[in-house]
């Protein structure tokens, strides 16, 4: 028969490992969503850029609208970003009878980013 004293230290090795598998299951649910967020953080910075890009885009049809009237499509580039810029006539579209319908689309590395305005 196997006395108690050895039935003893034989559950305090079983705790530990018990412990330890929860320790260590804990701390890789923890890493495995740690570089989860760290990825989305990352790409956060070329949505921004791809955002700008966008931005800079409406704002150059706006200024060849007011000193030209030119609504033709273009695009452009600015610091490694490029934008494209349509221009749907008043009525057309889904653009009410009175506004003209500005759509710029930023590009910077695989992010892309719209912005949509009126006129």
């Amino acid at each position: 028969m196997l006395s108690i004293k050895f039935m003893k230290k034989g559950i305090s090795l079983y705790f530990a490992i018990i412990i330890l598998s929860v320790l260590s299951t804990t701390l890789l649910a923890l890493i495995t969503i740690s570089i989860s967020q760290i990825k989305v953080i990352w790409t956060l910075g070329d949505s921004v850029v791809a955002f700008f890009a966008a931005d800079t885009g409406i704002e150059e049809c706006l200024y060849r609208i007011r000193k030209g009237g030119n609504f033709d499509p273009f695009s452009g580039s600015i610091n490694g970003a490029s934008y494209a810029v349509t221009v749907q006539g008043a009525g057309s579209g889904g653009c009410d009878a009175d506004n003209y319908c500005l759509k710029a689309i930023g590009s910077y590395k695989k992010t892309k980013r719209a912005i949509e305005a009126t006129y």
